[in-house]
């Protein structure tokens, strides 16, 4: 098999290098949401902490992109 075929043959490993954390009150699916339809690259969302009543959050977002970072960081993050 050609170098060139076993490449198309492996999936793309993405890597996630620009992160973000995120302290919110709302839902974590609001967010999941919001980076659903505007990332144009992959992302991870992951909850760090959470309160004992369920309501407050730190989440760390990596993205694959730094403009969705930014995007995320400029049009949710300071909304």
């Amino acid at each position: 098999m050609s170098k060139e075929a076993q490449t198309e043959a492996r999936p793309r490993r993405v890597r996630l290098t620009f992160g973000v954390l995120f302290k919110t009150e709302g839902a974590v699916s609001e967010v999941e949401k919001w980076l659903e339809n505007y990332c144009d690259g992959q992302w991870n969302l992951i909850v760090e902490e959470m309160d004992d009543d369920l309501i407050k959050k730190s989440l760390k977002i990596t993205f694959e992109l730094e403009d969705d970072k930014r995007l995320f960081i400029n049009e949710y993050a300071r909304a």
